[in-house]
């Protein structure tokens, strides 16, 4: 019986032509070595399963070949090349950093790299997993590294290219190694697979490909295993209930569902995939993966990434042609979210489930927004063009906090009526009124003898005055009036009658405090009522005195005096000592 040899060494490219998706980097090699360029210090770098040691290994047997070929390949024929690939060349020594990667392990690298090559041209060391290695050794490893023996050449590969200091960058020759593409992976599966006669659908390689993240080694790996438990025949359903991946079919479906509305459902999916084994975060992120995939597919050029074959992405072409963009988009940012939240979530399945609610509901709330925004602008007020208004005793419709207002132009001046049944009613001014008003417009001098009459006032509204008040407390507080704007929160002003606004403090000094910014208030209160004139009242309330004494004191008078309350030396001190306040 045979030994069993797993599709990732059996497989392993021994020729730079045989290495998947990493073209630029057998190229930029092989070009070194016909032109004899080639590098004492190479670092690889890149995501596991790319063939990083992979491309060392065979520019290590390429260095010391005996009969190279015409196209720089090692020929595996000569005696390098087949120590080598028996594992007994002296020439080429392999180090994995991750277990010697301490001072003395480097220090044991150095003292071999002292010896020239009793057979061959080049000793080649590979030191594979080269972050590993500890600061110290690192340092100890960069004399050799920058100035080694002619015949030394260094090949460091290494996953996590940022954990390596930059000294030891600077002297090598940097690869950067790419994931391997969907494509790429598909066909070299495929002749794996005929080589084994093993019959395998596309979907399912597809899958494998997908699931492997661009790492060959995982893909090879998923195969094999894959390939054993189907008995020489793989097809979509064992890869999916062997690799414990959701099936696409979940997504579409529940994607109807949430177009539909259809809450129930979409539940009942989901306790489905649960009972079937999955985790609730593996299908969130694979139903944002779906919404990013449908939203791609809605635009031809952005066909291009999607990374689906045959019937699935015909499938996802379909669902995306009557899937609304804003559903995606705004979906996408709910899964998002929910991705977040899940980890620090205690009830991990309501989360998801509340998801999946709000999801159901988005396409609704989005016509709703739609509805209401186009109803807006169906009918805008352009007061600075004479052509917008509405012609004389005529009634136009629009809605307005949910119900009907009418806005009608009959006589002369502006009224705004509430009705019983809460709509609306506006008369504006028609056309021929404003023009003759304008005719009569007093002139300058005559303000002043306008002014001095006597004004009708019309109420003030108190919903409009409390916005506008709210306004000026931000104000006052982005200007960093901090006691102003306190005293202002603590006793807000009170509407008289039409013209008059009192403000009631607890003390003289708040009355001091505020009778200082008394000008500026006024003018603001005024161009903000749109008033010619009103009365700002500032008075001492005794009887907000006593609820003031519970307050906390702002001024430093006040600070004083509650100072004092507590300990009444302190006045004595002040006296004897003849100290003022600093107001």
């Amino acid at each position: 019986m045979e030994n069993f040899i797993v599709s990732a060494r059996k497989y392993r490219p021994s020729r730079f032509e045989d290495v998947i998706g990493q073209a630029q980097v057998t190229n930029t090699l092989k070009n070194a070595l016909r032109t004899n360029q080639v590098a004492q210090s190479f670092l690889f770098c890149g995501p596991r399963g790319v063939g990083k040691t992979t491309c060392a290994r065979i520019l290590a047997k390429a260095v010391n070949c005996e009969n190279i070929a015409s196209d720089f390949e090692p020929c595996n024929t000569c005696a390098s090349c087949e120590a080598f690939n028996k594992n007994a060349s002296f020439n080429i020594h392999e180090l994995d950093a991750a277990s010697n990667n301490g001072v003395d392990d480097i220090r044991a690298l150095i003292d071999q790299v002292r010896f020239a090559p009793q057979e061959g041209k080049k000793k080649i060391y590979i030191i594979d997993e080269v972050h590993m290695l500890s600061t110290p050794a690192f340092n100890a490893f960069l004399k050799t590294l920058e100035e080694p023996p002619s015949y030394a050449i260094f090949i460091l590969a290494t996953t996590e290219k940022h954990k390596i200091i930059p000294t030891i960058l600077s002297r090598c020759q940097i690869f950067d190694f790419n994931r391997i593409l969907t494509d790429d992976m598909i066909r070299h599966l495929s002749g794996i697979a005929k080589k084994e006669e093993i019959e395998v659908e596309v979907e399912a390689l597809h899958l494998i490909a997908q699931k492997a993240d661009g790492a060959l080694r995982d893909a090879l790996s998923m195969f094999d295993r894959i390939s054993i438990f189907s008995n020489g025949q793989i097809n979509y359903s064992d890869v999916v209930e062997n690799l414990n991946i959701l099936d696409y079919d979940y997504f579409f479906r529940i994607t109807d569902y949430f177009l539909a509305t259809d809450i129930p459902s979409s539940l009942l999916l989901f306790n489905q995939i649960l009972q079937n084994g999955f985790d609730g975060e593996n299908f969130v992120n694979g139903l944002a993966d779906h919404f990013r995939s449908l939203l791609v597919a809605k635009d031809e050029g952005t066909h291009i990434l999607m990374d689906f074959s045959g019937i699935v992405r015909k499938r996802y072409l379909e669902q995306a042609a009557y899937t609304p963009a804003a559903f995606l988009i705004s979906g996408l940012a709910v899964l998002n979210e929910t991705d977040i939240q899940y980890k620090t979530s205690k009830n991990k399945r309501l989360s998801v489930e509340l998801a999946l609610l709000r999801l159901c509901h988005l396409q609704n709330a989005i016509d709703l927004t739609k509805e209401l925004s186009s109803a807006v602008k169906k009918k805008p007020l352009q007061l600075n063009n004479t052509e917008s208004f509405p012609a004389p005793d005529a009634e136009v419709k629009f809605p307005f906090a949910g119900k009907e207002a009418a806005i009608a132009n009959p006589e002369q001046k502006t009224e705004i009526r509430n009705t019983v049944s809460g709509s609306h009613s506006i008369k504006l001014t028609s056309l021929d009124n404003l023009k003759k008003e304008l005719r009569e417009k007093p002139k300058e001098e005559e303000l002043l003898e306008i002014e001095k009459e006597d004004v009708v006032f019309d109420e003030i509204d108190k919903y409009a005055f409390q916005q506008i008040w709210k306004s000026y407390l931000i104000k006052i507080k982005s200007e960093k009036k901090q006691v102003v704007f306190q005293i202002l929160e603590a006793f807000p002003p009170e509407i008289i009658d039409e013209k008059t606004v009192r403000i009631s403090v607890g003390t003289k000094s708040y009355l001091n405090t505020l009778n200082s910014e008394r000008e500026e208030m006024y003018y603001f209160l005024k161009k903000e009522l749109d008033k010619k004139a009103i009365d700002l009242i500032i008075q001492v309330d005794q009887q907000k005195s006593k609820v003031e004494s519970l307050r906390k004191p702002y001024t430093p008078g006040e600070k004083f005096t509650h100072m004092v309350k507590k300990n009444p030396k302190l006045q004595e001190l002040k006296d004897r000592l003849k100290l003022e306040l600093d107001y």
